[in-house]
């Protein structure tokens, strides 16, 4: 059974478009940035993406028929009357390139990413569908939008309880959850954030001062640790509510998870 954090849909569908903006910023040699966008458009063209580790599932990014050809122009630097062999080609390439560089942030920590299959679209993608609009250049401002259908590993590939084991099965199920569980769900717990870990010698920390900066090891891009009683259960961005600090959660233990941190 996994037992890894599981990322939130919305969170991946986020990494995916800025991932992509970050690709295009760099073909374009412009800042460009990712954010939702109410409509979409029609989508014509589309490339999957397999999700195996901690979750399973997959995820679909689609983009119209003009903001295509102008991306795979850049991406290949060919002429606009390129064949549409040339141009598919081209976004598959950049496709790739994009769920490299997803891999390897920390939102799909515990996940393995595949490259699917690329082309023109046919029939409706699985999962839920946000929009975004991809701001580069005013050549370059393509809207696209990006389906997530995620499940927890364990969900999909848990077996069935064994056949002529009704008694063991009745005892694991029972382990699987504290007693009594519904008299302690009103039990306040401490809540804390962690941005960052750091070690220092004794000499180093009889020197800090007012002034003294602390190197804690974490990119500020970087989610930041959520703890419930010491035990990690999220992870988040920093926000700001209402003029306080806050934590906007990208991703959470399994639910299991957090109902064992209980017993500790």
């Amino acid at each position: 059974m996994a037992t890894g954090l599981i990322p939130h849909p919305r969170a991946l569908s986020d990494g995916l478009a800025s991932q992509l903006a970050t690709m295009l910023a760099a073909l374009c040699g412009a800042p460009a940035t990712a954010s939702a966008a109410t409509d979409g458009g029609e989508v014509a063209w589309v490339a999957h993406l397999r999700l195996a580790g901690a979750a399973t599932g997959e995820m679909s990014l689609g983009v119209g028929r003009a903001d295509a050809a102008r991306i795979a122009q850049i991406v290949s630097g060919a002429s606009p009357e390129a064949t549409e062999e040339t141009r598919e080609q081209a976004l598959r390439e950049l496709f790739g390139q994009v769920v490299s560089g997803l891999a390897g942030q920390p939102i799909a920590s515990g996940l393995r990413l595949e490259a699917g299959e690329t082309g023109r679209i046919s029939g409706t993608p699985r999962g839920e569908r946000v929009n975004y609009q991809v701001r580069c250049t005013p050549e370059l401002s393509p809207v696209i939008a990006v389906w997530s259908h995620v499940e927890r590993a364990s969900d999909a590939v848990a077996p069935p309880p064994a056949a002529g084991r009704p008694a063991e099965a009745a005892e694991e199920r029972a382990q699987a959850l504290p007693p009594n569980l519904d008299v302690i769900l009103d039990i306040e717990l401490p809540l804390s954030v962690r941005f960052g870990e750091a070690e220092m010698t004794l000499d180093e920390l009889t020197k800090l001062g007012p002034g003294s900066v602390i190197d804690l090891g974490r990119s500020p891009d970087d989610p930041v640790d959520i703890l419930v009683n010491g035990r990690l259960v999220a992870r988040g961005d920093v926000v700001v509510v209402s003029g306080n600090y806050g934590v906007r959660v990208v991703e959470v233990v399994s639910a299991s998870d957090r109902v064992r941190s209980l017993r500790a």
